[in-house]
């Protein structure tokens, strides 16, 4: 009687076990049927670090040749992480501090590097880093400058001596100033801004309050970057819903040289939208901060993360590169 019982036990348990391969097998082929055209065209490349950490994966920077930084949140409370990432050797990650020591808990959106200064989104603007500090070996990294920006940024990029800095939209939980919502020439709701500084390289800083120009675009963008000839590729994305990258050619959007009003000064205003879109690149869910490199968008995603999970059933565990068609 026993036996027999121990069997029905251990058949039930096989036929479970079974299940549950089979769901996840399901569920990632059907991923990849879904994004078919994305993992087409794109290559698999390292693993994003912390995943089973309480790591929350955002911003996503190369520094040179061979290293990579990323940051992000700790869904346990700790101190934000940056992650440095070189060549063939295993990441290790930074605790972020604030200047008076205590732990940095930012959402860390975006990261880019100036000289010797790393630049992270705040809620105001973008607080800066030491590079030099953050690759000192220690694990640790104190904040020791920040710089207020007239929108509220979850991503940034340095592009040549220019911050860029780029808002979320969302209605509801995530909304930005009216000023801030405009509609394009060619008819489009955008919902967000960009604005871009010009930095004094020997302080690390802009060289005014106000900015040299803005962008407008789109609402849940959670990433930029350039390309080598000049494009502008935004990522976009929020919970379950597919991620899209928008490639714009900056040489065909429509400019107004007086089009953007800071308390009375009028800067230019450069319009994101359906006229100088010329790509629409459906990707899998919770795309964050892309890089661009030598025709390869790389792109780093929550999705696989301990506060989502799903992506560990997919593809979510690693970084991306999408080749980009000319």
């Amino acid at each position: 009687m026993k036996n027999k019982i121990l069997k029905i036990v251990l058949r039930v348990l096989l036929a479970i076990v079974l299940l549950i391969f089979t769901v996840l097998g399901v569920f990632s082929i059907g991923e990849r049927f879904v994004f078919w055209n994305f993992y087409h065209n794109s290559e698999r490349h390292e693993p994003i670090p912390g995943l089973w950490e309480g790591y929350i994966p955002q911003g996503y920077t190369v520094l040179d040749s061979s290293t990579r930084l990323s940051c992000g949140y700790m869904s346990n409370g700790e101190a934000s992480r940056i992650y440095v990432t070189s060549g063939i050797n295993d990441p290790v990650f930074v605790s972020m501090k604030k200047a008076d020591g205590s732990n940095y808990t930012g959402h860390t959106g975006g990261i880019s590097v100036y000289g010797d200064n790393v630049y992270i989104t705040a809620k105001t603007g973008c607080d800066i880093f030491s590079l030099s500090d953050i690759l000192d070996g220690d694990g640790s990294a104190i904040q020791k400058d920040s710089v207020a920006t007239i929108n509220d940024p979850a991503y940034c990029v340095i592009n040549g001596n220019m911050l860029y800095v780029g808002s979320f939209y969302r209605e509801g939980n995530y909304e930005t100033p009216e000023s801030h919502r405009l509609t394009t020439p060619a008819g489009d709701k955008n919902t967000a801004i960009i604005s871009a500084y010009k930095l004094n390289s020997d302080t690390g800083k802009p060289y005014g309050s106000i900015p040299d120009y803005v962008y407008s675009t789109a609402g849940l963008a959670q990433g930029m970057t350039f390309t080598d000839d000049g494009r502008m590729i935004i990522s976009t994305s929020y919970g379950f819903a597919k991620s899209h990258l928008f490639v714009y050619d900056i040489d065909k959007a429509t400019v107004d040289n007086d089009g953007f009003d800071i308390n009375g000064v009028k800067i230019p205003l450069i319009y994101l939208d359906s006229d100088c879109l010329t790509h629409d690149i459906v990707a899998p869910p919770m795309a964050e901060e892309i890089i661009y490199d030598s025709g390869i968008v790389y792109i780093m995603n929550e999705s696989a993360s301990m506060k989502y999970l799903f992506g560990k059933l997919t593809s979510g565990t690693h970084v991306y590169g999408y080749k980009l068609d000319q």
